[in-house]
């Protein structure tokens, strides 16, 4: 028995960056009133719109993400410049900023 190629099978192997990764399924976000509800759809049964849509919604996702490694990479510079070593805990790190509230 041969086994058929899914055309996601196929464009997956196409040399372009990145195709390799394509997901078997998109999310595509809710739309404030013309769609409450996130739909997840087969890549393959998806709209050219709703790859937009989905890649508007990754993105937003991933600003968020950037946004948090960004406040951790502060937050451990700050504490490394306080002369935090490696087993100091947040807490002991920064104890001094907790007291320093309380001195003004």
């Amino acid at each position: 028995m041969k086994f058929k190629p899914t055309l996601l099978d196929v464009l997956r192997k196409r040399p372009e960056l990145f195709l390799r990764d394509l997901p078997d399924t998109i999310r595509i976000p809710a739309l404030d009133c013309s769609r409450p509800d996130e739909v997840v759809r087969p890549l393959e049964e998806a709209t050219i719109d709703d790859l937009a849509f989905a890649i508007q919604g990754l993105e937003a996702e991933t600003r968020i993400h950037h946004r948090r490694l960004g406040g951790l990479r502060d937050l451990y510079d700050l504490a490394r410049k306080s002369g935090a070593r490696g087993v100091t805990t947040i807490r002991e790190a920064f104890t001094a900023l907790g007291t320093e509230g309380e001195r003004k």
